[in-house]
């Protein structure tokens, strides 16, 4: 008898602890159909090539046609009776050809002056070997005797640097300099304050990483024209 009394009580504590945080109910699938929203149900397709002597390829591992995939885990769990505390986190990988059609698109639309006076007849080979495609919405939760409960919830990057290689190819098709440029993940976290929606925030984080993949593209395209 007093092991169920026991146990009523940790089950009334947990669902006490969930109705005070707000993400604990979130999943994978909710959190696919807010990416999909965002990207209006298909990945953006890359801008029209200006010219033919750059190639942009991938070494980046493929996706089946979903826009994103997402898994949740719960971590740091310490349900005590006086004090409780647990991470949710739904980590959402998107699909590897979202960044790599949007690193297309700027090299296709972005040349820093000088680049085709290097390029000159030759053919310029880009392949990117990895790109970011993930973030994580994370809450962290404490509730003590409860009474007193706080969170901390955010949208935060899986910080990832854009690595991609290159090689300069002459009119015979030999190499004449090839070499490897890294730029710096530079994604943000954007933290949710009570009562905003975790929703739009989702929103506001994938209009963040879009412009922040086109500005690590534009520092690529920079780094690689002193390289050349």
């Amino acid at each position: 008898m007093k092991s169920n009394r026991l146990t009523n009580a940790f089950i009334f504590i947990v669902i006490l602890f969930s109705g005070n945080f707000s993400v604990g109910c979130l999943g994978p699938k909710k959190v696919n159909n807010w990416t999909a929203t965002h990207y209006e149900g298909h990945v953006p397709p890359p801008a029209k090539k200006k010219s033919e002597r750059i190639i942009v390829l991938s070494k980046v591992e493929g996706q089946n046609s979903a826009l994103s995939s997402t898994e949740k885990k719960t971590s740091d769990m310490l349900p005590l009776v006086v004090y409780i505390h647990f991470d949710y986190r739904n980590t959402c990988t998107l699909n590897s050809q979202i960044p790599i059609n949007n690193f297309t698109s700027t090299v296709n639309s972005y040349s820093p002056k000088g680049l085709k006076e290097k390029i000159k007849d030759q053919k310029l080979e880009l392949t990117i070997e990895q790109i970011p495609a993930t973030y994580a919405i994370d809450d962290k939760g404490t509730m003590v005797l409860l009474l007193v409960s706080w969170e901390y919830l955010s949208i935060q990057p899986i910080k990832e640097d854009l690595v991609v290689s290159y090689r300069l190819l002459n009119s015979n098709n030999e190499e004449v300099k090839s070499g490897k440029i890294d730029i710096s993940d530079a994604n943000k976290q954007i933290p949710v304050q009570m009562f905003q929606s975790v929703k739009k925030k989702t929103w506001e984080y994938l209009d963040q990483y879009d412009a922040t993949i086109t500005s690590m593209s534009k520092h690529f395209m920079d780094q690689l024209l002193t390289e050349l």
